[in-house]
């Protein structure tokens, strides 16, 4: 399922990629011209997954568990038409919802970093809107993960019950949506967008889910909203 899912995604950016470079500049494309911009802003961004594990409570170690990641947190933006390249911090909060009481990892406060890379294809609304759907990846580096007890938290991976957020947390996203920039000037504007995406397990997960037979783990999810002031040259 995971092989068949990055499969699609890499066709689906193939075929944006070729899409977006091989049309002409139309009435409804917008500036012609290649242009650089660059910016800076924030997003806020959630992050959710759902297991299920079919015995009972009575015999098992986890039979129901939810988790989700929430994110506030900076970034800068470079963009090259077709291109969007973001790099900023992640600072959030994870937690964590079992049948199985006393999770000693959750909540946690989290500290991390994401880059990301969208493919998008600009159109022109009027003089002062344009608009752009996207579709790219991004990928989530966790530093650190804090409990309310000031101690760091740990979680199980393969070959390690103890292992670090960077090596047990970091995520890999195929995001789509839509964006949006405001001009106020031939070079200053603001931009918003709005995704969703899905994301592949990350290593705590899948240990979880190899560690029993029995368990179910439901396509892990989210979305992002962005706000950026930048400058076009």
């Amino acid at each position: 399922m995971k092989k068949l899912i990055c499969f699609l995604m890499i066709i689906g950016l193939c075929a944006a990629t070729t899409f977006a470079q091989g049309s002409p500049p139309s009435q409804n494309s917008g500036d012609s011209r290649f242009r650089v911009s660059i910016g800076g802003g924030g997003l806020f961004s959630g992050n959710f997954s759902t297991w299920n594990v079919e015995k009972d409570a009575a015999e098992s170690n986890l039979y129901r568990y939810n988790s989700s990641n929430m994110n506030v947190a900076p970034y800068i933006l470079l963009d090259l038409k077709y291109l969007e390249l973001n790099f900023g911090l992640l600072l959030g909060e994870i937690n964590g919802d079992s049948t199985m009481s006393g999770n000693k990892n959750f909540p946690a406060q989290t500290l991390g970093l994401r880059g990301s890379a969208y493919l998008k294809l600009p159109f022109t609304l009027s003089p002062t809107f344009s608009m752009f759907p996207m579709l790219g990846v991004d990928y989530d580096l966790y530093l650190m993960a804090r409990k309310s007890n000031d101690y760091d938290a740990t979680f199980p991976i393969n070959g390690n019950s103890n292992a670090k957020p960077i090596e047990a947390l970091n995520n890999l996203w195929f995001k789509a949506g839509m964006g949006l920039d405001a001009f106020f000037s031939e070079h200053l504007f603001m931009r918003t967008e709005l995704l969703y995406g899905i994301r592949l397990q990350n290593e705590m997960e899948k240990h979880l889910q190899d560690s029993r037979d029995d368990v179910n783990w439901m396509l892990g999810h989210g979305g992002d909203f962005k706000i950026a002031i930048g400058y076009r040259f």
